[in-house]
């Protein structure tokens, strides 16, 4: 396909959708936010120079996903080789929040979202972020991962049950806090 405007145009739109969530998932791997932002470029620039013809299609989506995932695996590896510090769960909160910032008084969205994704074990909360925020399908997930599709469906219904105690925690903990409130205001 030829560099013209028309694929431009496509290429931008692209873009424009998907490098938010691809940075967000690398980041779930990477725990650094300036690395998993050059994941994700390097990915769009080999989908400019060599695999155009998926710039506007539907298969974009889990190649995209697909490569930003290989990429950061291997960022890890070069990093296991060449680091002797890495980011701590605090640390690396702290930059995904500098990254995608939405900082309102409490706990945003993203926060209690991050909060409640830390729960699950590592490919639970892989599985999970394809199939919900990446939209990719139990098969095609499989076949990222390289697990069945029977393994899938497991990861998911773990990471949901995970999930929903976690919702079922925070709104214990939010009646508790109002019945507080209540109680001192009647004093």
């Amino acid at each position: 396909m030829p560099a013209n405007g028309s694929s431009y145009g496509l290429f931008r739109e692209d873009f424009h959708q998907y490098y938010s969530t691809l940075c967000q998932y690398a980041f779930t791997i990477l725990k650094d936010a300036d690395l998993c932002e050059d994941v994700v470029q390097e990915v769009f620039l080999r989908v400019w120079e060599k695999k155009q013809e998926l710039v506007g299609s539907k298969e974009l989506r889990f190649y995209l996903f697909t490569a930003v995932r290989n990429n950061c695996l291997t960022a890890l590896e070069k990093n296991r080789k060449y680091s002797t510090t890495s980011l701590n769960d605090h640390d690396a909160v702290a930059e995904q929040k500098e990254l995608f910032p939405e900082k309102q008084n409490g706990k945003t969205y993203d926060e209690l979202l991050t909060e409640a994704l830390a729960q699950l074990p590592p490919k639970c909360r892989e599985v999970f972020i394809l199939s919900r925020m990446s939209k990719l399908t139990y098969q095609q997930i499989g076949d990222t991962l390289g697990i069945s599709v029977k393994t899938v469906e497991n990861q998911m219904g773990k990471a949901l049950r995970t999930l929903r105690g976690f919702v079922k925690r925070l709104q214990y903990i939010i009646i508790i806090g109002i019945i507080f409130s209540l109680f001192m205001l009647l004093q």
